[in-house]
C-alpha cells in the first residue's frame, strides 16, 4: 500500500509517503509561510522521491484538527482534491494524537498542547509506554494555560506548540512535569501516516464527505458575529 500522509494543522506543514509501514520519505516545512503556497510542491517532490506518481497513491493520511482554522481548510481541502483524483480512500487522524505519537514508549503520562492563540491552548492527555497513542481521556479540552497547568498529573510530559510558548507558566505551577525536546513540538506527517496505517489495515476510513476540520471552538469570526434581531 502506498499511503501518502498530510499535516498542516499548525504553523508547519509536513508530507509523508509509505510503502506498506515503511516510511519512504518525509519533508517538514517550519518557515511558517501559508500552506497553500508550497503543499503541492511538497507533495510533488515526495512522490518524485519516493518514485510513485499521484496515481499509485492507494490511501491518503490527513490531520483534522484541533489547530489553525486555515491551516486545516487548506489541508482537507487538498486532501478532497487529491482523493477525487485519485479515488483514493482517506483517514483523518487527531493532530493532538499525531503530536504525542513519538513520545509514546516515555515513562509517564504525555500531554500533547497546540497553541489555540487567545492564550489558550488545545490539550489531551496521552498514556505514555503504553506503545500506543490512545487518549487517556477522550474529551479534548481548550482553556488558558494556568487552568490546565491546575490539572497535570505528577511526572506528565508536555509536548507541542502550547508547551513551548507557556513553559514558564508550566514550570512555575508543576515542579515535578518535564518537556518533550524541542524538536519534537512539531507535528510530523510520518507520525500521521504511522497512525493511520491501522485503520486502513482494517479498511476503517472516512467518508469524503464527513471529514471535516475538528476546530473544537468557534472561530474569531463566527465570535464576532451579531446576534440575529
Amino acid at each position: 500500500m502506498i499511503l501518502l500522509a498530510i499535516d498542516t494543522s499548525t504553523t508547519s506543514c509536513s508530507v509523508a509517503l509509505f510503502s506498506g509501514d515503511r516510511l519512504l520519505a518525509e519533508s517538514v516545512f517550519t518557515a511558517g509561510k501559508t500552506h497553500s503556497r508550497h503543499l503541492l510542491s511538497m507533495v510533488d517532490r515526495i512522490l518524485h522521491e519516493g518514485g510513485c506518481r499521484v496515481s499509485d497513491v492507494d490511501g491518503i493520511a490527513v490531520t483534522r484538527g484541533p489547530g489553525t482554522f486555515t491551516g486545516l481548510r487548506i489541508g482537507l481541502g487538498t486532501v478532497k482534491g487529491l482523493a477525487a483524483a485519485t479515488r483514493a480512500p482517506v483517514v483523518g487522524v487527531s493532530s493532538l494524537a499525531a503530536l504525542a505519537f513519538p513520545l509514546r514508549l516515555v515513562d509517564g503520562p504525555v500531554i500533547a498542547m497546540i497553541d489555540a492563540r487567545r492564550g489558550e491552548i488545545y490539550h489531551a492527555c496521552y498514556d505514555g509506554g503504553t506503545g500506543k497513542a490512545r487518549p487517556a481521556a477522550p474529551a479534548i479540552s481548550v482553556c488558558a494555560p494556568e487552568t490546565a497547568a491546575a490539572a497535570l498529573p505528577d511526572n506528565a510530559v508536555l509536548v507541542g506548540s502550547g508547551a513551548a510558548l507557556y513553559r514558564d507558566v508550566f514550570e512555575s505551577r508543576c515542579p515535578r512535569i518535564r518537556f518533550a525536546d524541542p524538536a519534537q513540538h512539531i507535528i510530523r506527517a510520518a507520525s500521521v501516516g504511522f497512525l493511520a496505517m491501522a485503520r486502513f489495515n482494517e479498511q476503517d476510513v472516512d467518508a469524503i464527505e464527513a471529514l471535516v476540520p475538528d476546530y473544537i471552538r468557534k472561530s474569531d469570526a463566527q465570535i464576532q458575529m451579531p446576534s440575529p434581531v
